[in-house]
């Protein structure tokens, strides 16, 4: 059986590239992305010269102004990112059969079989690293190996513009040396508690852990145990998914500034709603699971899912779930930076909705009330856009604290 060829190309810290890329005069400043009008803005993304100086994502910008008092405050420019990432994935297209975005700026790609095509994966790689900083100006670092995991381990601990590759057998004599804060299982919200559990066990490092045996693992860190009994050894057999076969839609909402306030909070959801649900509509197709992460402004982020017991695409009919899982996720007194609501379930309508809805045809009271004011506001929506009119617990969300 032929080994996978799994490569991770990152632009790291994407934000502060562009802002270089756009300004020179940054390239040897200390740099962090930030809102530079928002009152207690968020730092989001520093450059290694201001993490020299103690600035770190989560801290607060005037905290941050006093430990590097050179630091220069750049604004989040979301056209931007979302330009250069498009540009980016114009370049991976003609290499790569199948690729998948995890963040702006990072993607798997699966170059398993190209090797007749265009040579060894390291030199095609290589090649790819090369095209990106002539076209676009960006350095880029990759891992290259036999599953997404050990791919991304190379990747995070390399410096643009860097690639280590990983031959097959040897991912475990890679991983042994690296600390176990490295695995991407334990930089999650249930990752901390997990991470000082090992850590009192005198865990440090990954080839520690795979020292353990399974039974020892699973007794101790419950239904962890298994994944990083597997983790430890560099085994990872999930697939490198192309945008076409993640059928799914994501809707987010940012706060400016990052807010504790309940109401507020609660309207942004109801935003995340109205878009779900129009969208959903416009498709035709029911949501069955609904998954909703917050992040807060330390940088930690929560994410919990629900299976709704009668999939749906209406906002009455959602937002009771929807609320349940925002209570699931908002345990901590810490201020929110972004809400996101992510469907990737989905179901047909049980009859065949009409192509054109015709007033003549439509039998208004053939609907509960709630749902022909859903679809009276889809058709405004769609010709005025989503903010020309919501409901009224939308509204909150632009309510300041």
């Amino acid at each position: 059986m032929m080994d996978r060829q799994i490569v991770c190309l990152c632009i790291p810290r994407f934000e502060v590239a562009l802002a270089r890329l756009d300004a020179p005069s940054l390239r040897t400043r200390p740099v962090a992305v930030a809102s530079a009008h928002a009152s207690r803005a968020i730092i989001r993304e520093v450059s290694p010269e201001a993490e020299d100086a103690g600035v770190i994502p989560g801290l607060q910008a005037d905290r941050a102004r006093r430990r590097c008092p050179s630091l220069q405050l750049v604004p989040p420019n979301p056209t931007r990112v979302a330009q250069a990432h498009h540009a980016l994935v114009s370049c991976m297209i003609p290499i790569a059969p199948i690729w998948e975005s995890f963040r702006p700026g990072h993607f798997y790609l699966d170059l398993t079989g190209t090797t007749r095509l265009f040579g060894a994966t390291c030199d095609t790689t290589m090649r790819l690293e090369r095209d990106l900083t002539s076209r676009l100006g960006l350095q880029a670092v990759a891992g290259i190996g036999t599953n997404k995991l050990v791919a991304q381990m190379a990747s995070s601990i390399l410096t643009p513009p860097q690639l280590c590759d990983v031959r097959a057998g040897s991912e475990q004599d890679f991983l042994s040396p690296l600390p176990v804060s490295i695995l991407p299982g334990l930089q999650g919200p249930g990752g901390s508690a997990l991470h000082t559990r090992l850590i009192d066990l005198n865990l440090q490092t990954i080839g520690d852990v795979s020292d353990v045996s399974l039974e020892a693992l699973e007794t101790v860190c419950g239904r962890w145990g298994h994944r990083l009994y597997q983790w430890a050894r560099g085994i990872d057999f999930l697939p490198v998914v192309a945008p076409e076969a993640s059928l799914s839609l994501t809707h987010s909402y940012l706060f400016e500034p990052d807010t504790i306030d309940y109401d507020r909070l609660l309207g942004g959801l109801s935003c995340l709603l109205d878009s779900l649900c129009h969208d959903l509509r416009r498709r035709q197709r029911l949501c069955h699971r609904l998954r909703l992460t917050l992040l807060f402004s330390d940088q930690l982020t929560v994410h919990h899912s629900s299976v709704l017991s009668t999939p749906t695409h209406w906002e009455v009919d959602m937002f009771p779930s929807a609320q349940t899982l925002f209570r699931r996720c908002f345990q901590r007194r810490v201020r929110v930076r972004s809400l996101t609501i992510r469907s990737n379930s989905f179901r047909p309508p049980p009859e065949q909705l009409s192509l054109f809805p015709s007033p003549a045809l439509e039998e208004p009271q053939a609907l509960p009330r709630p749902h022909r004011l859903a679809l009276a506001l889809d058709r405004l929506h769609t010709r005025f856009g989503m903010k020309v009119i919501q409901w009224g617990r939308s509204h909150l969300a632009s309510r300041l604290d």
